[in-house]
Parts: structure tokens; sequence; C-alpha cells
């Protein structure tokens, strides 16, 4: 029987993941090394290039280095304790394999992908004169076949290729779904997309996740990285659109990405802008996109940083729910005493669902309602933070609320970031000890929605 060979590499991997789980939820974690990668490189693989009419002829490989240097300063002067470590810093070409290895020996806690974006471009045509051709009038048959030559003026064209119209930044992560059928679809890598995968770089095609390590990368990235980089890209793309700049949202690829799913650490993947776009080839090439670009990155970074090292690390999905009137304890009088966040406030309620319930003590599982498609959402009761950007699945996030006799009770759900099958839809199923009730509610970047709980009396 053959034997399968699993590389020293990603058995290391494994173990230093997998051995002592109860060590890691217990000890804080703390960003010590970024890792900062600028895509492409070199005469081999310069990337996507500027191929429409008038265009910069700009090369990604230059764009993502100038960004990626920009991003380094960036994050040295905001968090000078940190290791920030480029994978290159020079128009070399590196393997996508060598800048995984950079990254993993570098111990990183975050691997950051600077790229850009292209797609197929349309071929358009104009005319630009004429030409006088010969053509020639068949009459008769046989001997008295005759051919007559006359004379036309016929347009001359010219073919250039159009630009693109499509704008934007986008953020992609490696996607690897705890569920069996999205595991399945990394593994067998079926799956289709859309994201510029131009240049040797972006793509590595002999990677098998039906092999022994592809097995193992996959479960481990399943099982510790998926939510850290679904956070971290969310942060990203909010960082995006504050610069006023059109944000494209967070993107799962589940194949094609070799950085992102060999690197031993969270990681995501900025598409800065499409380099056949004529306004964003600019933005991407000016002193001034380059640095807002690096500034939101950082500001992004900083934020994941604090909201990581603040954790407990016991990897709770949710945090005790009160009745939110003052008298549930701390929680709810640190809740009364921060502002509301915007999405909370400002968005509108469209869905609206009524529940009669039994008890004051209520449990709620939440989940993914259909595809599992990256949708992340935050809930509040009664204006009190329950769930916090979590990434919904087939795998429920349990919280328990305690209901305010004689007020109004609500539950609201806030989308965080559209998935890929938009609205972002979830599934309550809630308890009252007595009774099941399945709740299905939708929501957007527009509206929220929202469960109304009339408590029964049972006197």
């Amino acid at each position: 029987m053959p034997r399968i060979q699993v590389p020293v590499l990603f058995l290391f991997a494994a173990l230093h993941l997998l051995i002592l789980p109860h060590c890691f939820s217990q000890a804080p974690k703390k960003i010590k090394t970024i890792v900062v990668d600028a895509g492409h490189g070199g005469t081999k693989d310069p990337g996507a290039t500027g191929q429409y009419e008038n265009s910069l002829r700009s090369k990604e490989k230059d764009i993502t280095l100038a960004i990626a240097l920009k991003l380094v300063d960036e994050l040295k002067k905001a968090l000078p304790g940190v290791n920030i470590v480029p994978t290159r810093t020079t128009d070399i070409y590196q393997d996508p394999r060598e800048k995984a290895r950079i990254a993993n020996e570098a111990k990183g806690d975050l691997f950051l992908c600077i790229h850009a974006d292209s797609g197929p471009l349309k071929t358009g045509r104009r005319q630009v004169g004429t030409r006088t051709v010969t053509r020639y009038k068949v009459s008769g048959k046989g001997r008295k076949k005759k051919r007559t030559p006359y004379q036309v003026v016929e347009p001359v064209y010219e073919y250039f290729k159009l630009p693109l119209q499509r704008s934007g930044t986008s953020v992609w992560i490696f996607a690897a779904h705890k569920t069996s059928d999205k595991l399945k679809a990394i593994m067998d890598g079926d799956e289709n997309f859309e994201i510029e995968a131009g240049g040797v770089d972006s793509v590595v095609n002999n990677f098998d996740f039906n092999t022994t390590e592809g097995r193992i990368i996959a479960n481990i990235y399943a099982t510790r990285y998926q939510f850290r980089s679904d956070l971290l890209a969310t942060m990203v793309n909010d960082e995006v659109r504050e610069t006023g700049r059109q944000d494209l949202g967070v993107s799962q690829r589940q194949k094609g990405i070799w950085v992102l799913q060999a690197t031993n650490m969270p990681a995501i993947l900025v598409e800065t802008g499409f380099i056949n776009n004529p306004e964003d080839e600019r933005y991407l090439n000016s002193e001034k996109g380059q640095q807002e670009l690096a500034e939101a990155i950082t500001r992004a970074v900083q934020r994941y940083k604090e909201q990581v090292e603040s954790l407990n690390n016991n990897n709770g999905n949710t945090r005790p729910a009160t009745s939110g009137n003052g008298s549930g304890g701390n929680g709810a009088e640190k809740t009364k005493a921060d502002p509301l966040p915007d999405a909370l406030e400002k968005r509108p309620v469209k869905d609206v669902k009524v529940l009669e319930v039994k008890s004051n003590k209520i449990k709620v599982d939440l989940f993914d309602d259909g595809e599992i498609d990256n949708d992340i959402v935050s809930v509040y009761f009664n204006n009190a933070l329950v769930v916090d950007k979590k990434s919904i699945t087939a795998q429920a996030h349990s919280f328990t609320l305690s209901l305010a006799p004689g007020k109004t009770n609500e539950l609201v759900l806030v989308a965080e970031n559209l998935g890929s099958i938009p609205p972002n839809t979830a599934l309550m199923i809630i308890t009252d000890g007595t009774s099941r009730h399945e709740v299905r509610l939708s929501a957007d970047l527009k509206n929220n929605a929202l469960v109304r709980f009339e408590l029964k009396n049972n006197n």
C-alpha cells in the first residue's frame, strides 16, 4: 500500500494548534507579529496590468508594493511594540510557498495580503476613416459569364479595450465553514469565484485538499482562524467605507488563494481597487490613495488588536443578557452608560415578529437560516449587546434572556455585513421551558429585524 507522506510543516502546525486547547483558551491572545505581503512581484509575476485605452499601464506588483510599504510604516508607528514583517520590500518574485514560509517562520499573528483586482475587458471599436475597395459583379452563365469590376467605399475601424465599470475595495478570506457540506467543498475545490486570479501569486492549482495534509489545514483553519479572519476583514471593510471609498464587502474564496490557506494565522486579502477602472487606477497610483488605504487598514488592525487582546479568551459566543432596566447587574449598567451604535439606533426595523412566551426566562439558539454564506450579525436585547459580530452557521450561538414583566422586551438582529447571498437570514430557536418556537428574521445594512416578546400571565 502506498505511503502517504505528510509534510513536517503541516503536522507541526496541526500539533501546535490542536494540542492543549485548554491552555489556548485560558491565556489572553497577544498580537506580537504582523506579516504584510505585497502581492505578485518580479518579471515572472506582474499580476494584473492596465490594458484599457489610455490607461496608465500600471502593474499590480508595483501598486501592491507601494501600498504594502506604506502599510508597514503606518503599522510600525501605530503599534511600536509589534514586529511588522514584510514578505518583500523590492520588486522580486517569490513563490507563494515562500511567502507562506516567511509568515509561518516569523510566527505571525496576522497575515495581511495586498492585491489589486481586475476583470475581463470588453472590446470596443470606432471608425477612423474610409477606404476604396474593388469588388466584382458576376453576370451571365457558362462561356457568357462576365465579371464586372466596381468600386465601393467602406469604413475603416480600430479596436480598443473598454475600461471596467466596477470599482471599489473588497476584502477576501479563505473560507473554511464548520459544516460538513462546506468543509467538503473546501477539500473538493468545486466552487467558482470572480476574484482576479491572473498571476501565479494568487493561484496554485495543484494543492489538493483531499490529501491528508489538506484535510489537516482545512480543519485547523475552520476551528481556529475563521472567526478572527472574518472579524478583521469586516473591520477593514468598515474603515475603507469611512474614507468615502466604495466598499464591496467581505467575501469568501474556497480555492486559489494559497498564501491565505497555508499561513498558520488569521489571514485576509485586500483587493485595493480595480486596476482596469480609470478612477481606481489613478487612485491606486496616487500617493493620496496609497496612504489612505494604508491608514484605513492600520486603523482596522488597531481595532482588531484591541478587541482580541481584551477578550477573556473563553471562546464564548455570547455575553449574559439582562432585562436592560437597570436591575440586571453590571452588564446592564455599562450598556446604559455607553452610546448605542448607529446600526442599532439609526436603522429602521422592517421585519418584526411578535412572540408570546410563558416564562420570563427564555433560551435562544441562533443559526444561519439557509446557505452558510458568511452572515455576520450582532444581537441586542433591550439595547444590551448579547451577540457581538458573530458569523452565524449551523452551529448555535446560545444565550438566555430575562424578560422584564410589564415592560416591552425586544430582541434586535443587526447585520454587520452582507453575506454572499443577501440579506442576512437568521433562525432563532426560542424555548421558554414549556414551548419551542422557530423565528426567522432577515436584516441587511439598511434595515434591522426584531422579535418582541409578550409575557403571558399564567395566573
